[in-house]
């Protein structure tokens, strides 16, 4: 899992996005404020964060081997 919005920090964490944004103004999440005003939140403080409310980062699933170089792949077709 790569850097999140706080947006979606709070959804992985199933907590209100007001919670993260008080622990991101707090100092309690580390986040880096990008031009547009958002917050994004790097991998392994994710992974910190998410731990803390009792929650692990879903695995990344690689694409099935089927899928590259086959056009009529469909998901549910397998491995």
């Amino acid at each position: 899992m790569g850097a999140v919005t706080a947006g979606e920090l709070s959804r992985l964490a199933g907590v209100s996005s007001a919670a993260i944004s008080y622990r991101i103004r707090t100092g309690s999440i580390r986040a880096e404020r990008q031009a547009d005003g958002s917050y994004q939140v790097d991998a392994d403080e994710v992974a910190r964060v998410l731990a803390s409310y009792g929650r692990t980062p879903a695995p990344e699933r690689p694409m099935p081997p089927a899928y590259f170089g086959n056009p009529f792949w469909q998901p549910g077709d397998g491995w």
